[in-house]
């Protein structure tokens, strides 16, 4: 297996640089030929949604497609594909920031109770517990 860093899942998604675009699906396409997959961590999916929105200005609906395609691809293992899905729902569903519902649901996968947060847009997903800041 090998890893996949954002910058070239981005230009396997967009092609915005034609020419990292072609170098990455040649890497990627010897790579399974090989019989090997690549590898998305959680952190790659995180800045890739990050990317796709701030970067690129893509709608929410078109990063939930884009992020519906890395999963279901089969020359792709996604770390935790059953809680990233869960996740993506989440974002999909709701107001909730993608990275907000990953860390929520990859907590509560590893039997965390709860996720500390001062975030109150992030406490609203019943995972996090919002540490409210008494005044003096």
């Amino acid at each position: 297996m090998i890893g996949l860093d954002t910058n070239v899942l981005v230009r396997l998604i967009i092609e915005d640089d034609k020419a990292q675009a072609a170098l990455a699906r040649t890497a990627v396409r010897n790579a399974v030929a090989s019989g090997k997959r690549c590898f998305v961590s959680h952190v790659v999916l995180v800045e890739f949604a990050w990317v796709m929105e701030s970067v690129f200005e893509r709608t929410r609906p078109d990063i939930c497609r884009f992020l519906d395609a890395i999963l279901d691809s089969e020359d792709l293992c996604v770390k935790d594909e059953d809680v990233v899905s869960a996740a993506l729902d989440h974002y999909r569903t709701g107001s909730f920031d993608f990275a907000d519902a990953l860390i929520a649901l990859g907590n509560h996968a590893r039997g965390c109770t709860t996720t500390l947060t001062f975030d109150r847009k992030a406490a609203r997903l019943p995972e996090f517990q919002h540490l409210a800041q008494t005044s003096p």
